[in-house]
């Protein structure tokens, strides 16, 4: 393969054990499987520990095309985030990027697409593992549910923390909730609930129901919802006062007013969209010291814990465990070189998203992690699915 490069700045990273070195170049070399050095088709130097393997995915993937399955709807945080890194994984490997959208089951379907590629050219599919809806179909036993196993599977990397935040409508019907967390603390009871849409399974949904768990929150699930633009679109109409959603979801109702923030998992950058509209408002860890009196039963205790993991879970990039391992090499190169670059940080913080990169070995601690301690709050989760 010889690729043409134009204007490179000279640049270094450290990728994978591999030192990659951008310069300005006018052709490349041809990228042998054999190589112990090469360029990757953005110019790239790639060198160190573990720049053979890299150099043979890179001539592997050379004009070829990658399917990522983006699990949910177009406008969606894992369709958003595909879209957004896939030009960058296009440049690195020389390599077609096509994405797709296949959100039936909250993101379990294309999930579970991506898994059973693991006998039929595994590495040319990649996807975002979801790690809410697989804790949750595992600890619920879910029928016909995620049909892998997620710690099998081959984690390349993760992006930033999620946004994630719980925003109350404001119209006449939800004004016992639009004065922030300690309001809603304040007037919720017995029988004065909250309503509440949410999907039948997800990272939001699990946030939601361990908020109302630790805080002795009163609650009405008004569940049913297959994904986050159908919860949001039901909320707005005033299908339920209260949803926990992407900041990237809800930061459009935040800016014209029609929604106040209550809580938000992490604190969210200032550079980020909307991040002006959670001035005040308390992340996880904030609240459960401000309103430590309302945590007060040994379950809501043991709820903490998995909040918090789950406050700080990543969209994990995956492929299936057959991939080759040169393969994956090439392909966790790319997505580290993409997770770092600063027009792709400067993009996704103009949509509220999360940017940043996480590392293959701390996405799967932290799914580990998030799935013990999630079998001690099982009663926390009954709302889900009806």
């Amino acid at each position: 393969m010889i690729s043409t490069f134009r204007n490179l700045a000279k640049r270094t990273a450290v990728v994978s054990g591999a030192v990659l070195v951008a310069t300005t170049l006018s052709t490349a070399s041809v990228v042998s499987a054999s190589a112990k050095t090469c360029h990757s088709a953005n110019g790239f130097k790639v060198s160190g520990p573990t720049a053979k393997a890299t150099c043979a995915g890179l001539a592997y993937y050379a004009g070829k095309t990658i399917t990522w399955v983006a699990a949910d709807n177009v406008g969606g945080g894992f369709d958003q985030n595909a879209r957004a890194y896939a030009p960058y994984l296009s440049k690195y490997l020389g390599a077609n990027i096509n994405v797709i959208n296949i959100p039936a089951g909250n993101t379990v379907a294309g999930m579970n697409y991506v898994a059973g590629t693991n006998n039929s050219n595994p590495g040319l599919t990649v996807g975002w593992l979801n790690i809410g809806p697989i804790v949750e179909d595992k600890v619920l036993n879910i029928a016909g549910g995620v049909q892998f196993n997620a710690a099998g599977e081959a984690m390349l990397g993760g992006t930033a923390p999620n946004y994630t935040i719980t925003v109350a409508y404001k119209s006449a019907a939800c004004a016992s909730w639009d004065n922030g967390l300690a309001g809603l603390l304040a007037n919720n009871s017995a029988t004065n609930v909250v309503t509440e849409p949410i999907q039948t399974t997800g990272s939001t949904t699990f946030n939601e129901m361990m908020l109302n768990g630790i805080f002795g929150i009163h609650y009405k699930a008004i569940p049913g919802y297959a994904s986050t633009t159908q919860v949001v679109q039901g909320w707005a109409r005033g299908d339920g006062c209260i949803i926990t959603t992407p900041l990237s979801s809800a930061g459009p109702f935040l800016a014209a007013g029609t929604a106040v923030a209550l809580i938000s998992n992490v604190t969210v950058p200032s550079t980020t969209a909307y991040a002006q509209y959670l001035t005040g408002v308390p992340n996880y860890l904030q609240a459960e010291k401000t309103y430590a009196k309302y945590i007060v039963s040994k379950t809501s205790k043991a709820a903490v814990v998995p909040l918090n993991e789950a406050g700080h879970t990543v969209r994990v990039f995956f492929v299936p465990p057959k991939t080759p391992q040169t393969e994956q090499a090439a392909l966790r190169a790319a997505f580290k070189w993409a997770g770092l670059n600063n027009n792709l940080h400067t993009y996704l913080a103009s949509l509220g998203s999360p940017y940043g990169y996480t590392d293959p070995k701390t996405c799967k601690t932290g799914y580990l992690k998030y799935l013990a301690y999630t079998y001690k709050v099982k009663p926390f989760l009954a709302a889900i699915g009806g």
